[in-house]
C-alpha cells in the first residue's frame, strides 16, 4: 500500500499526520508512506527528523486582508494543483490522507478527481477552511470532537479523536525527571503557546519567572515560539535570569512529550493537538484559549479538560502576570489537587484514536 499524507503548516497539522503514519507502519510495515508539504511550513524541518520522505508543492495560505500576498496565494493555488497532478502521476498512491492546512487542499482535490481513496482528519470542534471545502469530496472524514459532525456528510464521518504518537502513551515520569536533573523537591512548569507562540502567555510568563528569581524549587521550561524567541530570551536575561539553571527558554521543542511527562503543571494554548497531548500524558494544566480561533474552537477544546476538573481555564483577555502567579502557586502548593487533576485529564483522552482511524482505512481499502 502506498500512502501520501498531506500534513503541513503548523505542528497542529503535522503531528496528527505523523501519528497516523506511525500507526499505518506499525500495522502494515510494508506500507510506503510519503509526506507532502510546502516549503513555507514547519514540515520541511519536522518530517525528515522522523525518517519519512517528503515532497513539496507550491502553495501558501491566505492573508486576512487583501494584499500582494493574496495575489501570490491565488497563484499558489494553480501552482499547487499542477504540482499535485505531477505527484499523483509519479506515485500512483492507493490512499491520500490530509490533516488540514492549505497544503492538503490541492492534493486531496486532485486525488478525489482521480478516484483515488481519500481521507481527511479534522482536529478541532470547528473545522478549518480546507477540510470544510474537502468534506463533500473525500471518502472518509475523521473528526476529533462530536460537535464537528454537523459540518460534514454524516454517512462519511466518524469520531476518531486526535491521534498522538506512541511516546505520549509511554511516559516514564521518574526517568524523564531524572534526565532533566529535577529533584523531588522541585516543581517543574512547562509554558507553551503552540508552534507559533502566544504573546499574552509569553508576557505573563515573564512575571512568573521574575517572581521565582530566588526560588530554586521552581523550574521553568518556556517554549516561546520561533518569532518571539529572541525578544523573550532577552527579557528573561534582563530580569537577571539567563536561560539556564532554573529557567530554560527555547523557541520550540520536537520532544514536547519529554517535557510534559516531567512537568508538574503546564501553561498552554488549547489547540487540538496540545489538548490531546496533555490528555494522553495526564498533566494538570492552565489553559488560555486563543481568542481569535475560528468558531472559538480553542475554548471548546480547553473545556473538555477544565469542565471535568483537569485544568483551569483563563480567558486571554483576563490573563495577567499577577493572576498567573496566583493560579500557579495555588496549584503547585496542593499535591493532592494536582493528582486528581491528572486523573481527570487522562480520563478525557481517546486513547485508541489511531486504531479507529486505521480501522476505517482498512474498510476504505476493501471497498
Amino acid at each position: 500500500m502506498k500512502v501520501l499524507i498531506a500534513a503541513g503548516g503548523t505542528g497542529g497539522h503535522i503531528y496528527p499526520g505523523l501519528a497516523i503514519a506511525e500507526k499505518i507502519k506499525t500495522e502494515n510495515p510494508g506500507a510506503e508512506i510519503i509526506f507532502i508539504g510546502s516549503l513555507v511550513g514547519m514540515e520541511k524541518n519536522i518530517i525528515p527528523q522522523h525518517g519519512y520522505p517528503i515532497e513539496y508543492i507550491r502553495v501558501r495560505g491566505f492573508e486576512r486582508k487583501a494584499s500582494l500576498e493574496t495575489l501570490a496565494a491565488i497563484k499558489g493555488i494553480f501552482d499547487g494543483l499542477n504540482d499535485s497532478k505531477k505527484i499523483i502521476k509519479k506515485h500512483q498512491p492507493d490512499l491520500v490522507i490530509g490533516t488540514g492546512g492549505f497544503t492538503a487542499g490541492p492534493l486531496l482535490l486532485i486525488a478525489s478527481r482521480r478516484k483515488i481513496k481519500t481521507m481527511i482528519h479534522e482536529q478541532n470542534a470547528y473545522p478549518g477552511k480546507t477540510n470544510l471545502m474537502l468534506g463533500t469530496r473525500v471518502d472518509r472524514i475523521a473528526i476529533s470532537f462530536k460537535e464537528a459532525e454537523k459540518y460534514f456528510p454524516q454517512e462519511r464521518t466518524f469520531l476518531a479523536g486526535n491521534p498522538v504518537r506512541s511516546e505520549y502513551h509511554q511516559i516514564d515520569r521518574s526517568e524523564l525527571r531524572k534526565n532533566l536533573n529535577l529533584s523531588d523537591s522541585q516543581k517543574m512548569i512547562l509554558i507553551m503557546g503552540g508552534s507559533q507562540g502566544a504573546g499574552s502567555i509569553n508576557q505573563s510568563a515573564l512575571s512568573l519567572i521574575a517572581s521565582y528569581k530566588e526560588r530554586e524549587d521552581r523550574v521553568i521550561y518556556h517554549l516561546t515560539g520561533k518569532d518571539q524567541y529572541q525578544a523573550i530570551k532577552q527579557e528573561v536575561e534582563n530580569l537577571g535570569r539567563s536561560p539556564s539553571g532554573h529557567v530554560f527558554v527555547e523557541a520550540y521543542s520536537n520532544e514536547v512529550h519529554r517535557l510534559l511527562g516531567a512537568a508538574d503543571l503546564v501553561i498552554s494554548r488549547s489547540g487540538a493537538m496540545s489538548v490531546a497531548e496533555i490528555q494522553a500524558v495526564g498533566v494538570p494544566s492552565i489553559l488560555v484559549p486563543y481568542p481569535l480561533a475560528a468558531g472559538n474552537h480553542q475554548e471548546f477544546n480547553a473545556r473538555v479538560i477544565t469542565d471535568a476538573g483537569g485544568g483551569v481555564l483563563i480567558k486571554d483577555q483576563d490573563l495577567t502576570g499577577a493572576l498567573l502567579i496566583q493560579t500557579v502557586e495555588s496549584l503547585l502548593d496542593d499535591d493532592e489537587k494536582r493528582q486528581k487533576m491528572s486523573q481527570m485529564t487522562r480520563e478525557q483522552s481517546i486513547f485508541n484514536a489511531g486504531d479507529r482511524i486505521y480501522d476505517e482505512i482498512n474498510k476504505l481499502m476493501e471497498n
